[in-house]
């Protein structure tokens, strides 16, 4: 008996109903009998009124397709009207059911056995890279087991069968190879074909760099989940009855969090512009910019997907041109300012600037949590994102290759008879079911072109995502705020928030210290730079006794001098910045730096600013943003006067930032960052150099009423298309798509599906590998179920040619020739 989960969707209509919709569901071999049941369904009227019902018609029903008994026709019907007795309203729905077919058995042809002379070896199963014959092309240090990098969860994933054939066997000649490969997950099972067929050979004659040398599969992300059995069966193209023995493998995709990003786009009005630049190329990008640069983090890195947990702008007005050499350079400056905008979260900060910005040879900056890059540059997003989890760069030992990095990481391997910064293993593209060749593909943690990921870099970062508990609604900082209040057993460590200043200072050769006026609160614990330094700061009491203390370490993108300094193992290379969250103690009366014994600096702490903080706006339907005003009860004590910082609470109780630092008393906080809430806090936070006191405002908002769209509640993002430059567009071969909720947050694993133009599922989940569909033109809709943040659907016209191309069409697809 084989059991299949499906769907029919029902896109949204008025006037008529009940509404038709099919599917031809096809099976391995011809169907005895087959019978469909509902196992669940959604309903919804289209407009946000409160409706009574009065009649809901859903219906499901399967017949054999009389034209080809391996196929199972699926046809619905739905309809939902109120007691008006017309189909006046507009209404949406969908149809889950479960089809259950009982399917021929096995007629074994004759000789009645398996071909000898055909077997399938192995099979290596691979997300992005993976070890797999290692001891071929790599030395000893660098292998290890076959298939030994863990699976993730909801992450397509590629199975590429090794397949042994002798030729000179004297059975009949095999000149294309062909196959299917049943993916089992309980009582479902998925059957795929290859990719493409090919030419059968020895299996000791298999070059692993090759695609074409081995037989490929892409499991959709959905059915990537616990535990599956994968049977494959490859057999000669042109006839079916020449087949080898059943090859079986039982795989398991872990549960790993998506990691979550908080989106600031950048909005640049300083002077280091292109010479072409305009309002538009420096205004700030927006979500579907972050989705598109995001979708290499999310193809290469060791997770299901990146989440976006909130979406912000910023302005920044200071120089920005940099030089590689000199390490982030003016980027430093930048990547703090964003920083600021993270507030209590545990979140990833991304924050983007647009193409007009002349950022000279930077790309991008990252570290502790925060990471900077210009529009469209998506390997460059995957490596400041690797640095915010800590990773260091990849070596460059060819300076006309690559730059060389400064933050290298020592453990990096070194593959014998590759660059320094190869991938060392084969790399596999899902996108275009391509190879990635390790002799010319180099890791993304690194500065040479053709980027891919390292299986050090992709086990390196498994264990850096942040964590997100999956029992939450919520997803990223939001969950994790959540979950710290639980009681968990983490030995001697309870994992809460505690106050921590966050110190911006630069230490000169002289050892005089520029100390920026810095801010504390409460946080979760911090992680800090990888430079150990012979510098320690300590609080004071109002006796002198010290309250907290703590080594001091500088940042990954600073620089080490071979020597030392006065025979310790200090720095030579000045000045040398610092930027750590240390903890703070609120009777600190001094704080004290030193250098080993010596103290080279001292600052006192005088009691915090009273903030008092004013608000309007907040009930006007007609106010798109908070209009905040503050003022202090007293002049601040420094000459540089008092530094703010606006952070707004989200549902989950996480403070972000509304804007960096300023001086300014005033600003507008959009009413969106608020999501659904009914009720909204904003903290203004003021210091004078460590005192940091705190303002509160909170109370009841309304928003202003926003017109339906009609891709429903959420806007849906095709990665790659969502900023068209032709009416036509080339696609990739696995199309992935991004729902955003109204508020500017994408939905942590939404309940995604994808329909033909008659309403019949193509697949579940994130992506969609449009190598399944056939030559021509399709209309293709994906839905977004309610997942408690509204719905949504939208439809695109897709074409793959005869070539071997997949396009995006805008408009009508005119009629050509191959």
């Amino acid at each position: 008996m084989e059991i299949r989960e499906q769907s029919l969707n029902f896109p949204e209509t008025s006037g008529s109903g009940p509404q038709p919709a099919e599917a031809t569901i096809s099976f391995p071999r011809a169907v005895l009998r087959a019978a469909a049941g509902i196992n669940g369904y959604s309903a919804t009227f289209g407009d946000e009124d409160d409706h009574e019902l009065g009649r809901l018609i859903v219906e499901v029903n399967s017949e054999i397709n009389p034209d080809n008994p391996n196929e199972v026709i699926v046809r619905g019907s739905f309809g939902l009207r109120d007691w008006s007795g017309e189909w006046d309203d507009r209404y949406s729905g969908n149809i889950q059911y479960v089809l259950l077919a009982e399917l021929e058995p096995i007629v074994t042809p004759a000789p009645g056995d398996p071909r000898g002379d055909l077997i399938i070896v192995d099979a290596e199963v691979t997300q992005a890279i993976q070890h797999f014959r290692s001891h071929e092309h790599l030395d000893s240090p660098n292998v290890f087991p076959d298939n030994s990098i863990g699976l993730v969860a909801d992450k397509p994933t590629a199975v590429r069968l090794y397949v042994d054939y002798d030729a000179a066997s004297g059975l009949p000649l095999i000149n294309q190879l062909s196959g299917s490969l049943d993916v089992v997950s309980g009582t479902t099972t998925t059957t795929l074909a290859p990719l493409a067929s090919i030419r059968p050979r020895r299996d000791v004659s298999i070059d692993r760099g090759q695609t074409e040398h081995t037989l490929n599969f892409v499991i959709p992300e959905d059915v990537c989940r616990g535990t599956v059995t994968l049977s494959a069966r490859v057999a000669d193209r042109f006839d079916a009855t020449q087949f080898s023995t059943l090859f079986e493998r039982e795989v398991q995709f872990d549960q790993v969090p998506a990691v979550p990003v908080m989106a600031v786009g950048i909005e640049y009005t300083g002077p280091d512009t292109n010479d072409d630049a305009t309002d538009e190329t420096l205004a700030a990008p927006v979500e579907s910019d972050f989705t598109d640069v995001l979708d290499f983090t999310e193809r290469v890195y060791p997770i299901p997907g990146v989440e976006i947990t909130s979406y912000t702008t910023m302005t920044y007005d200071e120089e920005i041109e940099s030089e590689i050499n000199a390490g982030c350079d003016k980027f430093d400056d930048l990547r703090d300012a964003v920083a600021e905008m993270r507030g209590d979260s545990e979140d990833i900060v991304y924050g983007m600037l647009n193409s007009g910005v002349n950022t000279g040879s930077v790309g991008g900056c990252g570290g502790d949590g925060v990471g900077v890059g210009k529009i469209g540059n998506g390997t460059t997003a995957a490596h400041e994102i690797g640095h915010a989890l800590g990773r260091q760069h990849a070596p460059c030992d060819n300076i006309t290759r690559c730059a060389s990095p400064r933050n290298t990481d020592d453990g990096f391997p070194s593959y014998s008879g590759y660059d320094s910064d190869s991938i060392g293993e084969y790399g596999f593209n899902l996108d275009n079911g391509r190879v990635v060749d390790p002799s010319i593909a180099h890791d993304m943690m690194g500065y040479s072109g053709s980027k891919w990921i390292s299986p050090y870099t992709y086990k390196a970062l498994r264990s850096r995502i942040p964590e997100i508990d999956d029992g939450d609604a919520g997803g990223g900082a939001a969950a994790l705020a959540v979950s710290s209040s639980r009681s968990r057993d983490r030995g001697e460590w309870i994992k809460k928030k505690s106050s921590h200043l966050f110190l911006r200072l630069r230490i000169h050769r002289d050892r005089s210290v520029h100390f920026q006026p810095a801010f504390h609160y409460a946080v979760f614990p911090q992680g800090h730079g990888n430079l150990p330094t012979d510098f320690v700061v300590e609080l004071h009491d109002e006796h002198g006794d010290v309250l907290r203390s703590a080594c001091l370490y500088a940042g990954g993108h600073d620089t080490c001098c071979a020597c030392s300094c006065e025979g310790r193992s200090g720095r030579c290379s000045w000045p040398l910045v610092i930027r750590q969250a240390v903890p703070f103690d609120h009777r600190a009366k001094k704080l004290v730096l030193y250098e080993c014994d010596t103290l080279i600096h001292d600052a006192s702490i005088p009691e915090p600013p009273d903030v008092k903080v004013r608000c309007e706006g907040a009930r006007n339907t007609n106010a798109t943003d908070l209009a905040l005003s503050w003022s202090t009860a007293k002049p601040s004590d420094s000459a540089g006067g008092l530094w703010y910082l606006v952070q707004w609470r989200d549902a989950h109780g996480t403070w972000r930032g509304g804007a960096p630092r300023t001086q300014a008393t005033s600003l507008q906080v959009p009413k969106t960052l608020f999501g659904r809430q009914q009720e909204a806090a904003v903290r203004v936070l003021a210091t004078s150099g460590i005192a940091t006191g705190q303002g509160l405002w909170q109370g009841s908002i309304r928003r202003p009423r926003r017109p339906r769209t009609a891709d429903g509640n959420l806007r849906i993002f095709l990665t790659g298309a969502s900023k068209p430059t032709t009416k036509t567009q080339a696609l990739p071969s696995i199309i992935r798509v991004a729902a955003v909720d109204d508020d500017g947050s994408s939905l942590a694993r939404p309940a995604v599906r994808w329909y033909d133009s008659r309403g019949g599922e193509l697949g579940r989940g994130r992506s969609l590998d449009l190598r399944t569909l056939p030559v021509g033109a399709h209309t293709v809709r994906v839905a977004i179920l309610n997942t408690g943040y509204g719905t949504g659907t939208v439809q695109w016209l897709l074409e793959r040619t005869a070539g071997g191309q997949f396009l995006l069409h805008r408009g009508t697809l005119k009629r050509r020739r191959e």
